[in-house]
């Protein structure tokens, strides 16, 4: 695993904890944004697209 997949784990978790234990309207848009930037670095570990020359 590497160090921008680590990072991507650590912010859905950072999401969902602020999700569940604060109750505004902004944490929620904040929380969001956070668990989206996760989820993707969690899946691809990557921070960058690289463009394929066919």
């Amino acid at each position: 695993m590497n160090k921008i997949r680590i990072v991507g784990v650590i912010f859905l978790i950072v999401g969902l904890v602020l999700t569940f234990f604060l109750r505004h309207t902004e944490v929620y848009f904040f929380a969001g944004i956070l668990m989206g930037i996760g989820l993707l670095w969690a899946i691809t570990g990557k921070t960058k697209r690289t463009k394929t020359r066919d």
